[in-house]
């Protein structure tokens, strides 16, 4: 690897400046680890290509954080995104944003409570079920009830914004899903006999 694609993996690539102030979430020691998994910053490409992603792991926990620019009359937009890797109900990994936002110190500030709140030993799963109202049920588990109601705002205020979702979104405790579920099936068994 070149000294030149080490840096811009590190987030010390002075074409890459959104990384820098974003990796300071490492600047106290802790387990936690960032790196840069993908940047793209095409200048020949038509438009504006500028889109990076990066994760924050620390044990079973993978956080990815994505920043792009979305472009506006004359000017543009740095989104960033924070999503967590739950599991979703085929038991697969999937990250779930919990946050989208224009503004980076917030996006930290979200990544910073979500890790503070893991590292605090003192979580419970919860369960977001998003409930489509013509079609499949998907829940995705999160570590915590904090993560799980931001996760489903999010949903909920993406469903507002475009038409084309079609979807509730609510949030459980994973033993009071679990109970939920044997019921649901248990109702199914009697409808059957």
């Amino acid at each position: 690897m070149s000294d030149g694609t080490k840096r811009a993996r590190e987030g010390a690539d002075p074409r890459a400046p959104h990384w820098f102030d974003f990796n300071r979430i490492n600047d106290l020691p802790n387990g936690w680890a960032f790196d840069i998994l993908e940047w793209d910053d095409d200048p020949d490409a038509d438009g504006v290509v500028d889109r990076g992603e990066a994760e924050v792991v620390r044990d079973d926990h993978r956080f990815i954080i994505t920043t792009w620019l979305q472009p506006r009359a004359r000017t543009h937009d740095r989104y960033w995104s924070i999503a967590y890797e739950t599991v979703n109900q085929d038991g697969e990994p999937e990250p779930l944003s919990f946050h989208i936002s224009t503004t980076q110190a917030i996006a930290r500030n979200n990544l910073g409570h979500a890790r503070d709140v893991l590292d605090s030993g003192d979580t419970e799963p919860h369960v977001l079920v998003r409930d489509h109202n013509d079609g499949p049920r998907e829940t995705f588990e999160y570590p915590a009830e904090s993560m799980a109601e931001k996760a489903a705002d999010l949903q909920t205020r993406l469903k507002m914004d475009n038409d084309d979702r079609d979807y509730i979104a609510t949030v459980h405790s994973k033993g009071e899903w679990s109970k939920q579920l044997e019921l649901e099936r248990s109702l199914d068994t009697r409808t059957e006999q």
